[in-house]
């Protein structure tokens, strides 16, 4: 998404822009925190990973600009822990 999508979508509608944002950057943390976790990007082949992936579960998050939908990444091998939750 563009920046300019999330920019427009806060003056159509305040809340609705700032949900998407939010939304947009706790799934950014949660990649991140991934990459780390697995020891490598997604199908990035390196020595020192420790876990593969498997598909991204959907999960709801309650905030005070209203619910969220997030994409929480989910190992194979170990349970991925957030600090988002």
């Amino acid at each position: 998404m563009d920046l300019f999508d999330f920019v427009q979508g806060y003056f159509d509608d305040r809340d609705s822009g700032l949900k998407a944002l939010l939304a947009f950057f706790l799934n950014l943390v949660m990649e991140y925190e991934a990459e780390k976790q697995a020891g490598a990007g997604r199908y990035q082949r390196s020595p020192t990973r420790k876990a593969y992936r498997n598909e991204k579960k959907s999960l709801r998050l309650m905030t005070r600009f209203g619910e969220i939908t997030l994409s929480k990444p989910d190992f194979r091998d170990i349970s991925f822990e957030t600090t988002v939750f």
